[in-house]
């Protein structure tokens, strides 16, 4: 699934210019604009194509998928949020955990500091299948860090740990002025 990026990936790399240091130039705003556009779209685009093969694989929908994938991250994820976060109403949310559940994926339970709140909690044993499904990203990922050495590695890691803190940062804020304007409505 990766193959072209894979090309593009080293073609960038091979073609890239190096100062008289060896190192690569300090970022330029082309460079940053691409990043912003990998980061924004392109990674979204592909991540739901991969999302998609490994639904079928496992022999869930699309939805489903994402519903576990947010509850894994998401660790007790409260139902209503699953909906706010999937688009889809609280009956569906409601259908779509009976689902899961049934099926083994997640538990049903109560938040640890309201008990009146239902959370939605992953079964890490029913879940090692979809940590299998992803295998494939990890050879991916092996494949692309021969091409940089320990220092390049430590620094994409620490951006791409710092940009997900600053995503789930974002999400949670939306979720939680979501849920106090639900409670305004109703």
């Amino acid at each position: 699934m990766f193959e072209a990026a894979r090309i593009v990936t080293e073609e960038r790399h091979n073609d890239a210019e190096f100062g008289a240091s060896g190192e690569p130039p300090a970022p330029q705003a082309g460079a940053i604009a691409d990043i912003a556009a990998i980061l924004s779209q392109q990674l979204a685009v592909y991540a739901a194509a991969r999302q998609a093969a490994v639904a079928e694989k496992l022999g869930l929908s699309i939805t489903e998928l994402k519903a576990l994938e947010l509850v894994q991250e998401l660790d007790a994820l409260p139902t209503g949020q699953l909906g706010q976060l999937l688009g889809i109403s609280w009956g569906g949310a409601t259908a779509l955990i009976n689902r899961l559940e049934a099926a083994g994926f997640i538990q049903r339970g109560r938040h640890p500091l309201d008990r009146r709140i239902i959370v939605i909690r992953p079964i890490a044993e029913r879940c090692k299948a979809l940590v299998q499904a992803r295998q494939a990203v990890l050879e991916e990922v092996h494949f692309l860090s021969r091409q940089f050495d320990a220092q390049q590695m430590r620094a994409v890691q620490a951006f791409l740990l710092q940009y997900v803190r600053s995503l789930r940062h974002d999400t949670q804020q939306w979720l939680q002025a979501r849920s106090g304007r639900d409670m305004m409505e109703n």
